[in-house]
């Protein structure tokens, strides 16, 4: 049998202490949470939210709305589209290179099989993901960061 590893945390919350596992998401605790470290009582969780190699991430902060409908979770990324191998199917890995480097976004690969995976249409849009957690006042957004050089390991 394969043991796994699952990391856990007590938290407090209106409902009592849980146990929190979050996976596909990430800690997003609102301004003021004393779960928080001091820098970030005024401004809430920051939250580094992936986009693909080619559409950049965003910069996020959590709320207290955050706390009280998602027990202080936010999503981590924009999530896949299709499969990797689709994607390997899609595009080869030294096309995709090409095309970025005329974009201006630099990128080394350990393999360009690797790095077909990651092609941007095989994720959500980041943006779309992004304005929804915005509006929905789980998040909000603070900065959209542009993708200038990867590194697919």
């Amino acid at each position: 049998m394969m043991s796994r590893t699952i990391s856990l945390k007590v938290e407090r919350y209106p409902e009592g202490d849980l146990l929190v596992h979050r996976k596909g998401s990430t800690r997003a605790f609102g301004p003021g949470s004393p779960d928080l470290p001091w820098d970030f009582q005024k401004t809430g969780q920051p939250v580094i939210c992936g986009g693909s190699m080619e559409t950049g991430s965003y910069l996020l902060v959590g709320t207290d709305r955050a706390v009280t409908e998602t027990f202080g979770s936010t999503m981590h990324g924009s999530g896949r589209t299709m499969s990797r191998a689709q994607a390997k199917k899609s595009i080869r890995g030294e096309q995709l290179q090409q095309e970025m480097k005329r974009r201006g976004i630099l990128v080394k690969a350990v393999s360009m099989s690797g790095l077909a995976e990651e092609a941007g249409f095989a994720y959500k849009n980041i943006s779309d993901v992004v304005e929804t957690v915005d509006r929905a006042g789980i998040t909000k957004t603070v900065a959209e960061l542009r993708p200038i050089g990867n590194i697919k390991g």
